[in-house]
């Protein structure tokens, strides 16, 4: 039978629709991960990528996020915590194994994402995954999406044209593995000739270190639900209770307020086991007369806070506890009183050391004065480099005597200004006068 080419034409659209692929089935809105970038919108992202870009002049950087730790024998497997440089550039913090590269001697496609190869089985026990595609793109903001099978060849074809490799950290000590970045670079190195490796390790640390007004915002929701918490634990404090009962106290103090998780893992010390600086193991009994050490706080939507308080457990400092305590506090005010934009953070760690070395205490302050903090508990800081304003840091005095059964820190969060700083922890408890009195309302 003969068809006219109106049938004809017609008969092929019929079998073109009929052997076309399916589109591709995606889970609805809010389902499949990436979900998008938390907590800013994509746009944030892009440009402290653009910021960073700019910076590089050129070359090209690979910036690997963090690994999911495997689950031992078919267990649950632990929380994922994005890497701090993957997530301030991203904001991507639910895709283990995910990579970022960044070209900005490019032409048009300057980034792109790349994220392990979908696994379907194994998603029927973890999480959905989005196939590639342009949903991915919307939701992060990334110009580009691969897989990470494809990293060699990218970054190789990049490195023929760029013949600069930017490396961002981290510096690790010759006893760790060799960060995967930089093995990687090792490889395109021995394969483009020409090619050279540039230190930029201080780069990402410089830009982290100045918190923009949104993370400020998100960082004082964090310090909201630390300073209820704190509070919770010096109200519900009783002598007889366990470490563990006062720390879920202190940790459903958190939740209450609007934390979403914690910033580092809740120390909650009291007398003799206070003087362990990362005493974990919430076996004792807290005792009457006993000194509480709590070294804990909430985070929100990935941002921490950083705060220590001391305190007796019947709600009244002893004589000697009184004197010690003070002695502490007196090394902080020493290192409040240096804070400012532009001062080394070694001045500050010297005037807390002066301060106990007058009295005869130094051998009993055993650690570092404090840190950065930021999207990490312990933000990556350069200690060779001035503190700038908008940095956000801890100061963190403390004293530990096993034989006196006790250690006490105090530990205060700062957002440092031009001119001095501001304590982003006020209202937690502090002096003496200020924990009894909130004691006494238990």
């Amino acid at each position: 039978m003969m068809l006219g080419r109106r049938q004809f034409l017609a008969g092929a659209a019929v079998i073109g629709v009929a052997s076309a692929a399916p589109a591709q089935v995606l889970p609805p809105p809010g389902h499949g991960t990436p979900l998008g970038t938390s907590p800013f919108p994509p746009e944030v992202y892009r440009a402290r990528r653009a910021q960073l870009m700019a910076k590089l002049q050129g070359g090209l950087a690979v910036i690997h996020g963090a690994d999911a730790f495997p689950a031992p024998d078919n267990t649950l497997s632990a929380p994922f915590v994005q890497d701090g440089d993957f997530a301030w550039l991203t904001g991507i913090r639910d895709e283990p194994g995910a990579v970022l590269v960044l070209a900005p001697g490019e032409a048009v496609v300057k980034e792109w994402l790349l994220l392990p190869a979908r696994d379907v089985e194994a998603e029927r026990w973890e999480a959905e995954r989005l196939p590639l595609g342009s949903l991915i793109e919307q939701r992060t903001g990334v110009q580009r999406v691969l897989r990470t099978s494809a990293l060699g060849g990218l970054v190789t074809r990049l490195a023929v044209r760029a013949k600069e490799l930017h490396f961002l950290g981290p510096i690790v000590s010759a006893n760790a593995p060799v960060p995967d970045t930089l093995a990687l670079y090792g490889k395109i190195a021995a394969r483009v000739p020409g090619t050279s490796i540039r230190d930029q390790s201080g780069l990402l640390t410089a830009l982290r270190s100045v918190k923009e007004p949104r993370e400020l915002e998100w960082m004082q929701k964090a310090m909201a639900a630390t300073r209820a918490g704190h509070l919770a634990a010096m109200r519900g404090v009783r002598p007889g209770m366990t470490e563990r009962q006062l720390r879920r106290v202190l940790e459903e103090g958190f939740a209450g307020a609007g934390g979403t998780g914690l910033a580092y893992n809740s120390i909650v010390a009291a007398g003799r086991n206070a003087a362990s600086l990362h005493y974990v193991a919430e076996s004792g009994a807290i005792r009457d007369g006993d000194l509480v050490l709590i070294d804990a706080a909430a985070s929100v939507d990935g941002y921490a806070c950083d705060v220590t308080r001391t305190f007796p457990a019947n709600g009244r400092f002893t004589p000697a506890q009184r004197t010690d305590y003070e002695l502490v506090l007196a090394a902080q005010a020493a290192a409040e009183a240096k804070l400012k934009a532009g001062v080394a953070y070694d001045v500050l760690e010297e005037a807390a050391k002066a301060v106990f070395r007058k009295a005869g205490r130094i051998d009993d302050f055993t650690h570092g004065l404090g840190h950065y903090v930021g999207l990490d508990v312990h933000d990556p800081f350069d200690r060779s480099q001035p503190i700038p304003a908008g940095a956000v840091i801890t100061i963190e005095p403390g004293l530990y005597v096993q034989s006196a059964n006790q250690g006490i820190r105090i530990e205060d969060q700062y957002l440092v200004t031009a001119s001095g700083w501001e304590r982003m922890s006020a209202g937690v408890p502090r002096s003496i006068a200020e924990i009894e009195a909130a004691m006494r309302g238990r």
